[in-house]
């Protein structure tokens, strides 16, 4: 025991012996730099604090409709110093928020933001698709085709095309839609299985269609729906491109028939054909089975293009960091320049320009993290 208790006062000692490594930090102000060379925070700081009443007495903002939005190129760093390129026009963007007192709006960048308002704008236009189908229905349903019938009218659906765009479930689209219908009609319109389009008075389809420079690929409705129909009598899917999946009786395919819905499904896999960030549009359409004749369309908006509003930047401010370094027996001298500028987009003038500089010297070269 006696043992035990004297190698515990022993380690105990020794712990007390040994000095734990502790740095000392020292807080100093942020315009204070011991270090020497290149750029420091006090230059930052100035640089912000400088140009900010200049860029507010410019004419073009100055007497500008408020508020003149501006837009911030990438930052760039010509010089030998690894820094944040993006330091000086965070801090100067602060400060004309802070005392241009509404005058200026900057365009965000921040990656993080951009993600976040995609979000947002996400669940506000899920919102805003199911009030307009709700419209479309109470259109559909208020239509002569639908109030002047004696019988209840028969409608069968055709799936919406999706020419040219992806992330669109047609499927989810074309069943809210019916289900809205049926609900404004109150019993004046019935939906034949999925699948089936014997019997109808009319066909329910439509396509979505983005609006994109790119060559669009064109698809006849007509063709389209001969196609669908030909599939359907031959018991396969009502899908093109899909395998068979009804077994029943059924009539040889047309090699016209067979011909279309090769060029159909060519066009609807066409990668060319496919754009993502764009406005997309779906045009409903109610069609007579016979003669192909559509008797009711109309065009609702069901996603909207995510911008980042540059066409609204009256203004564009970008910065430009270079540096000029000499070394003579261990010594060095750092002379950097940070230079900005004022664009108009539209003339593409030099509306407003200066520069910060600073020279320093010190004894060994400055690398910014």
């Amino acid at each position: 025991m006696k043992r035990i208790v004297w190698l515990a006062a022993g380690l105990m000692a020794f712990a007390g012996c040994v000095s734990p490594d502790v740095t000392t930090t020292t807080r100093i102000d942020v315009d204070d730099d011991k270090l020497e060379g290149g750029i420091t925070s006090a230059d930052i700081r100035t640089i912000a604090s400088r140009m900010c009443p200049e860029i507010l007495s410019v004419p073009e903002v100055a007497q500008g409709v408020p508020p003149v939005r501006i837009k911030i190129a990438d930052v760039k760093n010509s010089s030998q110093f690894f820094i944040d390129k993006e330091i000086f026009t965070k801090k100067l963007r602060m400060e004309l928020n802070k005392f241009g007192r509404g005058q200026v709006r900057f365009l965000d960048k921040n990656e993080n933001n951009q993600a976040a308002r995609a979000q947002v704008l996400k669940d506000r236009e899920e919102e805003t698709v199911r009030a307009e189908l709700k419209a479309l229905a109470q259109s559909i349903a208020a239509s002569p085709l639908v109030q002047q019938a004696q019988e209840p009218v028969k409608m069968a659906v055709i799936p919406v095309l999706n020419t040219n765009l992806v992330n669109m479930n047609a499927d989810s689209f074309s069943a809210m839609l019916r289900s809205e219908i049926v609900e404004a009609a109150g019993g004046k319109v019935q939906f034949l299985m999925p699948g089936h389009t014997e019997g109808a008075d009319y066909l329910l389809t439509g396509q979505f269609y983005p609006e994109s420079l790119k060559q669009e690929g064109v698809i006849n409705m007509a063709d389209y729906i001969e196609v669908v129909e030909e599939r359907l009598r031959d018991g396969k899917s009502l899908y093109i491109g899909e395998t068979q999946t009804v077994v029943m009786p059924s009539t040889v395919s047309t090699t016209k028939g067979a011909t279309k819905e090769s060029a159909i499904l060519k066009m609807l896999n066409d990668p060319e054909m496919r754009v993502s960030n764009t406005n997309k549009r779906l045009n409903v359409m109610i069609v007579k089975p016979e003669s192909k004749l559509s008797v009711y369309e109309k065009t609702v908006m069901l996603e909207k293009r995510i911008s980042d509003n540059s066409g609204k930047a009256a203004l564009i401010l970008s910065c430009e960091i270079s540096s000029l370094t000499q070394q003579v027996n261990g010594k060095s001298s750092d002379y950097v320049l940070v230079g900005l500028t004022l664009v108009d987009p539209d003339s593409n003038d030099v509306i407003w320009e200066d520069s910060y500089e600073v020279k320093r010297v010190s004894q060994a070269g400055v690398v910014y993290r």
